[in-house]
């Protein structure tokens, strides 16, 4: 059977000893936790920047034990969401094992062998990369990758839903060209495959052509995939296929089976052909390791037991690939409650970014809600008529669909929607919550139109204007098609953040979209301001002050309460959500005498769950009691030593 299902949850491994209760030691958070008049330095009026201390949290399978992910993802899934995004903006620190004593140096050698390709080391928080508009999973920042052009960072609204169709696609691939099942795809099954790999984008939608599973040579030599797709090769021998690492092609005698991946984060690259990575959860273990020096430890990506170079699925549902893609620590030598220890860059910290901390921030980013449409459905419908006019969807294909769950797909895995629509009376964005869950928190796994996305997930020949030239003279013009949902609101667009203007990136486009870039610049100057004027509209918003329907009773309050305290407009703020919500501290006097709505936490342990079995940090060390040899002794390198 295709992998898909999330697995069942299971018992949790770590040893009875570890779970021994040690009474909370009271301090002063490292993060701005303070309330607004303390005299404590670590204040936030605002409420928007990390509330909760840094506390490596404990990957489980058991929701019966609180504090762990399991739980937190049955019992309390906002939490889990907001814990996931503080994760992601949290500017980590010297005592959590950033960057150690290699700040900003070259990594990583480029097609030569020799030259380096990325600066490294070079951020403390994914902020400091993904960060229009500010505090959210934007993009916006051109930093130095490949070239002396630089890359452009992508927004990661929707991530979930890109995650979830990347899988699908490959799913139907799969279904089409493995007859035997077995999860390769033998050189026979190739040669046998229709010349086109044709998958439907839902119900009433186009297909899209992502090239032929079949070899370059006949029974030998590679698959005829889009270079958004990865691939890997494997023998068989005695009835099973095994993974020949290194190898290039099916040879017909060490290789004859081949497996994929469909890699849709990362522009485009030449070694090896497609983007980065293929995964949420890979997309944030690799930044942290590369621009942090945080290196991740990930059991889940290795539960693959049948070797086939995909794993079982994560506690979110995704699976993970790797053949490709292995965390980089790889935890050979772990601590009896089940933290590695092997500290691969070698600077004392040990397990910097745990197996729990990438469920928390794969469980955000599969939730992260998706841009908007900041204009009426007659404009809409008007925009997408110039984008066929132009020809533009032969690429950037309007919608897709999420299968719902059946033998062959995961269904839509999110625990809920946020549906941001324009409200023209008020002339502002506003969301409605969708939960997706039933009384008890499960999720339905139902189908999902994903309206508006406009990609069609391939790489494509760009043309002259888009030719990135490395470091070591390697050049490359093959490039993913960006969805276009955010694209109003970002700048600089391209790859490289080399079109300062909207106009500008479509000029440049060639290649294979020379056709549709010929009938941009012919088109009349009215013609062209109406598209531009479209794309505009396809906006990125601030999450957290977005005015939304919370509880689902029709109407956006301007008097929201929460815990018997005014919160002001009603937003989308997953802090009211959580099990126990934020009580704020509210109407305060600020150092100049005036009144004004402080929204820091009066009850910061309860809400986030300080006090939970396998959350508790004692002495505020980042190390749970539970991991920690010396819970009342700070010990940041290990939960004993500094």
């Amino acid at each position: 059977m295709l992998k898909y299902v999330a697995r069942a949850l299971g018992i949790c491994s770590l040893p009875l000893f570890v779970l021994i209760v040690v009474p909370a030691v009271h301090g002063q958070y490292a993060e701005r936790g303070s309330l607004v008049g303390s005299g404590a330095a670590d204040v936030d009026a605002s409420g928007r920047s990390i509330k909760n201390p840094r506390v490596r949290a404990i990957h489980t399978h058991d929701p019966e034990l609180p504090g762990g992910t399991a739980y937190f993802f049955q019992y309390d899934p906002f939490l889990a969401y907001q814990l996931g995004r503080n994760l992601s903006f949290r500017e980590f620190r010297e005592r959590d094992g950033i960057f150690g004593s290699k700040v900003s140096n070259l990594g990583g050698p480029k097609l030569d062998g020799t030259t380096a390709k990325i600066t490294a080391n070079n951020q403390t928080s994914c902020s400091g990369c993904h960060n229009q508009p500010y505090g959210n999973p934007g993009g916006g920042n051109t930093f130095a990758k490949d070239s002396g052009l630089g890359r452009q960072a992508p927004h990661y609204y929707g991530a979930g839903i890109v995650e979830m169709l990347a899988i699908q696609i490959r799913a139907s691939i799969l279904a089409e060209v493995d007859l035997d099942k077995d999860g390769w795809i033998s050189a026979t099954e190739a040669a046998t495959a229709s010349n086109k790999l044709l998958v439907s984008t839902g119900t009433g939608g186009r297909d899209v052509d992502f090239g032929s599973a079949r070899l370059s040579d006949g029974d030998i030599g590679v698959p005829g995939l889009n270079p958004i797709f990865r691939v890997w090769y494997g023998r068989e021998e005695g009835g099973s296929v095994s993974i020949v690492p290194g190898a290039s092609a099916i040879d017909g005698e060490n290789t004859t089976h081949y497996n994929f991946e469909m890699v849709v984060w990362g522009w485009g690259q030449l070694a090896p052909p497609s983007a980065l990575n293929p995964t949420n959860r890979a997309f944030t273990w690799d930044p942290y390791a590369a621009h942090s020096g945080l290196e991740a430890h990930d059991p889940s990506t290795l539960e693959d037991p049948d070797g086939d170079g995909v794993s079982e699925p994560t506690l979110a549902g995704a699976i993970q690939f790797p053949a490709t893609h292995r965390a980089p620590d790889g935890g050979q030598l772990l601590d009896p409650a089940g933290f590695s220890l092997d500290d691969p860059d070698g600077d004392g910290h040990m397990t910097e970014i745990s197996e729990g901390d990438l469920d928390l921030v794969e469980w955000y980013m599969l939730n992260l809600p998706r841009p908007a449409f900041a204009g009426t459905n007659r404009q809409y419908k008007k925009g997408i008529k110039l984008l066929e006019d132009f020809e533009c969807t032969s690429c950037h294909v309007p919608d897709w669909q999420i299968a719902a769950q059946d033998d062959l797909y995961a269904g839509d895995r999110r625990f809920f929607d946020l549906d941001v629509t324009w409200n023209k009376k008020n002339g502002r964005l506003e969301g409605e919550l969708i939960q997706l869950t039933d009384g008890e928190g499960q999720r339905f796994y139902d189908e999902f139109v994903v309206r508006g996305i406009f990609t069609d997930f391939r790489h494509h020949d760009m043309g002259d204007a888009y030719v990135e030239t490395g470091y070591d003279g390697s050049q490359n013009r093959t490039w993913r098609t960006p969805p276009l949902w955010g694209v109003g609101t970002g700048y600089p667009w391209g790859h490289d953040g080399g079109s300062q203007t909207l106009d500008a990136a479509i000029a440049r486009h060639g290649g294979e979209a020379a056709d549709s870039r010929d009938l941009y610049m012919r088109a009349p100057k009215r013609k062209k301001a109406q598209l531009k004027t479209f794309l505009g509209l396809l906006q990125l918003y601030d999450m957290e002050s977005l005015p939304t329907d919370l509880d689902g009773d029709g109407e956006i309050s301007s008097d929201f309460m929460v815990q018997g305290v005014n919160t002001g407009t009603e937003r989308f703020s997953p802090e009211w959500l959580f099990s126990t919500p934020v009580e704020i501290q509210g109407m305060v006097e600020n150092s100049q005498g005036g009144l004004i709505r402080s929204f820091a936490a009066r009850n910061l342990t309860e809400a986030y769950g300080l006090d939970l079995s396998l959350r508790r940090d004692s002495d505020l060390d980042g190390w749970p009691d539970v991991w920690d040899p010396a819970p009342l002794t700070p010990g940041f390198l290990d939960g004993l030593n500094n």
